[in-house]
């Protein structure tokens, strides 16, 4: 699996710099992408990079400010003119039906491909048995969301040696064996899981809209091995940043270090700060919790 960064950049663009959307592509056959926030100019930074338009299937908006979802329109009559029949979902707070639904009457625009919008709330929103999605909420000055990405586990190889081993010889009862199923074998009941290696753990991934510090215990952070946390000011900008729904770098890095995540990466940095300046709110970030890595567009992180 792979995050690309598209945009970086907190309420505005700059020169380098491209207002939110982050790209999660899968690693399955189709390589399938999610998008997680759609700001302005998306489909432009979508054509600078190895990003397919049409490998788009789920469009996740963490909340309906501006430089989150302005570029969503225009990236949804795009995908009709690439001529696309997949389906296509979209989640986002309430709101974003009506949003979707103006937009398109008012420009004149149209979609020729299936698309279904849902306006959700706290919970599990998505599970198809290989990743569930749950969302929770922040503290912003409207409606915003973070994401749980849970890779579901995996099974492991089965232990052939040992099966064979204890006479049970290759057939399509490895099939029912692996998929841990009930089985009589000669009278005996047939304990599957010894014959399971070990378990492939999946990965977690937390994805922060915009917020000020959480407060209330949030279980889905605990381990997760890669928190994607918003830092729009830095530390000394603390009570600004807080007063209006935003965190700073230290307070990402806190959240970090607190829910014992494995790699920090934070983003949606305020437009006035320019390269030096990412540097320096990066290095202060790394005193407080070491394995913290700043998002510049394009750049992507492998998990």
């Amino acid at each position: 699996m792979l995050i690309k960064f598209l945009g970086t950049s907190a309420g505005c663009p700059t020169l380098k710099r491209n207002v939110s959307s982050i790209a999660f592509i899968l690693n399955n056959p189709s390589y399938e992408i999610w998008l997680f926030d759609c700001g302005e100019a998306t489909q432009h930074q979508i054509l600078k990079s190895c990003i397919k338009i049409t490998k788009i299937r789920k469009i996740f908006i963490t909340h309906l400010h501006a430089d989150h979802i302005l570029g969503l329109i225009g990236l949804l009559t795009t995908i009709s003119i690439n001529k696309s029949n997949n389906l296509l979902e979209i989640y986002g707070s309430k709101g974003i039906k009506k949003y979707i639904k103006c937009s398109l009457k008012f420009t004149n625009s149209y979609i020729n491909y299936p698309i279904k919008i849902y306006e959700i709330k706290e919970g599990e929103i998505y599970n198809n048995g290989i990743f569930k999605v749950k969302c929770f909420i922040l503290n912003h000055i409207i409606e915003s969301y973070g994401f749980y990405i849970k890779e579901l586990n995996k099974k492991g190889s089965l232990n052939v040696d040992k099966l064979i081993l204890d006479g049970i010889f290759p057939g399509p009862i490895y099939k029912i064996i692996k998929n841990n199923e009930n089985i009589i074998l000669d009278g005996k009941k047939i304990n599957c899981c010894k014959y399971i290696k070990n378990i492939i753990k999946g990965k977690k991934i937390v994805i922060f809209g915009d917020t000020s510090p959480i407060k209330l215990y949030n279980k889905n952070l605990l381990n997760c091995d890669l928190l994607i946390h918003e830092a729009t000011l830095h530390h000394k900008y603390k009570n600004i940043a807080n007063q209006r729904g935003h965190s700073t770098n230290i307070q990402a890095a806190y959240i970090a270090k607190k829910y014992c995540v494995k790699k920090l990466v934070i983003t949606h940095l305020s437009a006035r700060y320019n390269y030096n300046d990412l540097k320096y709110i990066l290095k202060s970030c790394i005193k407080v919790f070491p394995n913290t890595f700043i998002a510049y567009d394009f750049y992507s992180f492998k998990i």
